[in-house]
Order: C-alpha cells, then sequence, then structure tokens
C-alpha cells in the first residue's frame, strides 16, 4: 500500500509515503507491516487504536486501516478489513 503507482493498493495523500505499509502471512496471522515515516494507524471495530511506525503488528477482527493519519470509516483513505478466524 502506498501512493507509488506499482502498489498493489495505490492511496493518494501528502503523508503517505511511495511504499508506505504492506500486509504479509506469517505463521498463519495477518501481519500490517509499517515502512513509512508518517506511520500508520490502525482502528479497531472493538474501539482500539493502534499505531505502528517502522514496525509490525498483528491484524485482528475488523477494523480501518489510514496511511499517515487516522482514517475516518467511508472516506477514501479508509482501507477496512476483516480477519475471519
Amino acid at each position: 500500500m502506498g501512493r507509488a503507482e506499482d502498489c498493489d493498493l495505490v492511496i493518494k495523500g501528502n503523508l503517505i509515503s511511495r511504499l508506505h505499509a504492506r500486509i504479509e502471512t506469517t505463521r498463519g496471522k495477518f501481519m500490517l507491516v509499517d515502512q513509512s515515516t508518517n506511520g500508520t494507524f490502525i482502528q479497531t471495530i472493538a474501539g482500539d487504536e493502534i499505531f505502528v511506525r517502522r514496525d509490525s503488528t498483528q491484524l485482528n477482527g475488523e477494523g480501518v486501516i489510514g496511511l499517515g493519519k487516522v482514517a475516518q470509516p467511508g472516506t477514501a483513505l479508509a482501507v477496512h478489513y476483516i480477519v475471519d478466524e
């Protein structure tokens, strides 16, 4: 995910890095890996807020990912995710 045209998910914004973050699977778990300067914000459906910068965190349940800033659900900068277990 990022603003570079060759990203699988292209999101444009002034706080978004060219190669901002990626989601990968590790041992059957979905991991969000941030590679950016401004970090990635995760808001879970349960109300938890997680900030990741140049680190990784496991994605669980359902929520919204914001690149560079908190993204409001339903906006163009919000990446919705659901992890079914």
